[in-house]
């Protein structure tokens, strides 16, 4: 039995569980991605598992942050809350150099923080034997690529109205937007392909990273380094596609004026 198997978790010895998962397989029929029946759900267990571990962390850090000192003194030893805060104080630093100001770092904070608290735990949760990423699945990751999507062009109407539809016509040389009918075609397909690199980059490092941790956790050579380099592997995939998110909004809410 490989503990680190994709179609595998710890739920399997769960009695019914595997009964739970053919029905709901069976009820599902095909996917939306190839045509092939379903399989199993692994991948829909393991976020729920790790979203239930997102709550769990941000119900006791909020307990610490209530306490009578309001959280502001730190605690002398390693806690959760702390590496909540350790979490979230890196991508506040981070969204604040990509947006600008710490009013927008911290405007944008909710979304970004949630996406990259959501990819870091469904990452780590493949470095546990017994386990697997649930972001290895392109119907996991399109999800949060989907958000950011809709969440970038929210975003950039609220701020500029209609006319942050002109960031498809493309610059004005001269006065004249001549380069409009170009454009346009340009920007909705750059548009349109956004989400599927977010989804397609993110889940496709994760099956290559699982997979090469798989293979040499099961030969027990060199474990610790490869555990080293999934972990490393798991924290930049968060972070390119925090960034990438943060890039899309600073382009999308940035006045038309300034931009062309």
């Amino acid at each position: 039995m490989n503990l680190l198997a994709s179609d595998f978790t710890w739920f399997n010895l769960l009695p019914g569980y595997n009964g739970l998962q053919k029905s709901i397989g069976d009820s599902l029929y095909y996917t939306y991605i190839d045509g092939e029946p379903v399989q199993h759900i692994t991948h829909l267990t393991l976020v729920l598992f790790s979203t239930l571990i997102i709550l769990g962390i941000g119900m006791v850090a909020r307990s610490r942050w209530a306490s009578a000192d309001g959280g502001v003194v730190p605690d002398g030893k390693f806690t959760i809350a702390n590496l909540l805060e350790s979490i979230l104080d890196a991508i506040l630093g981070m969204s604040e150099q990509v947006l600008g100001t710490r009013e927008r770092a911290i405007r944008f904070m909710p979304i970004i923080g949630t996406c990259a608290l959501y990819i870091l735990f469904n990452n780590l949760l493949g470095l546990v034997p017994g386990f697997a990423p649930a972001t290895d699945n392109l119907n996991i990751t399109v999800g949060p690529a989907m958000v950011i999507f809709f969440a970038t062009h929210i975003y950039g109407l609220k701020e500029n109205g209609m006319h942050h539809l002109t960031h498809f016509l493309g610059p004005k040389i001269g006065g004249v937007p001549w380069l409009a009918p170009i454009m346009l075609p340009i920007e909705l397909i750059s548009h349109l392909a956004r989400p599927l690199s977010l989804s397609l980059r993110l889940m496709g490092n994760m099956t290559g990273d699982h997979k090469v941790l798989a293979i040499f956790l099961g030969l027990a050579y060199f474990t610790v380094p490869f555990v080293i380099l999934g972990t490393l592997v798991c924290v930049v995939q968060t972070l390119v596609f925090c960034l990438l998110s943060m890039v899309y909004i600073s382009l999308a809410i940035e006045h038309s004026e300034e931009a062309h």
